[in-house]
């Protein structure tokens, strides 16, 4: 698309389109909920309602979670964002939007300088709490008695740590039988040791259907009229045309934008706490819904094509998971073996959950595309890999039969599994197992093989 050709003649259109949506989206108040994509704040899932079969009872529950809602990990977008409107203040360029704009930038900054980069927010901190404390009123007999044994792995980001101790503090356990692994990167950052894993981040074939999102009129048409709101025609044009060395590419200052917006509302608290109010900074009344829907659309998209089943559900984005379902596997196999009540704790990130989400064959989790501007039909980054998004193995056994149930839930929701049977939520064990067992066997990492090897190898 020709962008001078927009600024010039589609812009004053896109200005009057966009302010009756934003009058629109104002009028929607309170019932109008922003995409937050990655950082949506978590709502916990309602469990079955359906009877465990008869002579089954609970022992065991095999997690992974994200962290919960955190801090900026940086301020320099941010402060990027702040000296750009700054200068264009300096020059008289800023509109009323663009002058609010810069005021709940600056906001941002002042609350974030004040917090550790990364760390969790008061939210954060609360929904781990109850996250545990869920697992801890749903399953008292297996993780909450003196006997129940807890092994607790994280990786080593101070947000992961902090998401376990406030998950322990919600589980309110009794157990005298506690282990700690601080820092497990093959199986929770498995997605730092891959060689072809990073070379396919930066130039993998997703990069030509990001592209075409990006390309799109309808993303392009929301840039334009967002910047046409914010700064005068000018600016707005010499924005859009890449000639500002921060935002190089026309879409570059609005996903800044978006990505500030995006950050707000996990600091309700810490905001209050600075004398502001939660609108103080939404950036999102700045946005008409469309325009959001717009930005969250392209951005929500490369994590789908880099963390999830993409344009290939067996490609190395899913393939470099398998260390994770191996060990889900192997340490089901040993407690099961021990026969001992407790749990296996694990925290993580996004890119943790996303693609074990896939490679288990997660429903709303596992499917590809070949069109890219269909991918929100298949999936969800809001619903997959929010803050504290969460995947529980609940194991079961019974002392006439030998053989156990598995219930999968996801953000503490039953979900199907790509294995057959006919008393949902309740699978079969065995038949779970071997179904996983082929998969990973087909990938070439069977449990107990050297998964550092196999992601240093993987193609």
């Amino acid at each position: 698309m020709n962008w001078k050709k927009i600024a010039a003649f589609a812009l004053p259109a896109l200005l009057c389109t966009a302010n009756c949506l934003t009058a629109s989206a104002q009028k929607q108040g309170s019932a109008y909920n922003p995409p937050l994509g990655t950082k949506t704040l978590y709502v916990a899932g309602k469990d079955t309602d359906a009877p465990v079969p008869a002579g089954y009872a609970p022992f065991f529950i095999n997690y992974i979670g994200r962290h919960g809602a955190r801090h900026a990990t940086g301020t320099t977008e941010l402060q990027r964002l702040d000296s750009f409107l700054q200068e264009a203040a300096n020059a008289g360029a800023l509109l009323p939007d663009g002058q609010r704009l810069q005021g709940m930038i600056k906001i941002l900054l002042q609350v974030e300088n004040n917090y550790p980069a990364g760390r969790l927010t008061a939210i954060g901190e609360a929904d781990q709490f109850r996250i545990g404390q869920d697992m801890g009123q749903a399953y008292p007999d297996v993780v909450r008695q003196p006997d129940d044994c807890l092994q607790v792995m994280s990786t080593s980001e101070a947000r992961t740590v902090q998401s376990a101790q406030q998950f322990l503090k919600g589980l309110a356990s009794q157990s005298n039988c506690i282990t700690r692994t601080p820092d497990d990167s093959i199986r929770l950052r498995f997605f730092s040791l891959s060689p072809a894993y990073k070379d396919f981040e930066k130039k993998g074939a997703w990069k030509q259907a990001q592209a075409r999102l990006e390309s799109a009129d309808s993303y392009q048409s929301a840039n334009a009229a967002i910047l046409r709101r914010l700064l005068d025609t000018a600016w707005a044009t010499r924005l859009l045309q890449g000639q500002f060395p921060p935002f190089k590419t026309p879409g570059s200052f609005s996903m800044a934008m978006y990505a500030a917006a995006v950050l707000a509302p996990g600091l309700k608290e810490e905001l209050q706490l600075a004398g502001y109010q939660p609108e103080d900074a939404d950036i999102f009344s700045l946005l008409s819904p469309q325009e959001a829907a717009a930005l969250d659309f392209v951005d929500a998209a490369r994590d789908y094509f880099v963390k999830g089943p993409g344009l290939d559900a067996e490609g190395i984005q899913v393939r470099i998971a398998a260390p994770l379902l191996a060990d889900f596997i192997q340490s089901s196999d040993q407690w099961l073996a021990d026969s001992k009540k407790g749990a296996d704790l694990r925290f993580a990130h996004a890119e943790t959950i996303a693609p074990l989400a896939a490679i288990m064959g997660c429903e709303g989790a596992d499917s590809a595309v070949t069109d890219p501007f269909r991918y929100a039909e298949v999936w969800r980054s809001d619903r997959l890999m929010g803050y504290s998004a969460n995947i529980q193995w609940v194991f079961y056994r019974s002392d006439s039969n030998k053989n156990c149930l598995l219930k999968v839930l996801y953000n503490q929701h039953p979900i199907h599994l790509p294995v057959t049977t006919n008393q949902y939520p309740y699978y079969n064990w065995k038949q779970v197992r071997e179904y996983y067992l082929h998969k990973l066997h087909t990938l070439d990492a069977d449990p107990g093989r050297d998964m550092y090897t196999y992601l240093r190898s993987l193609k």
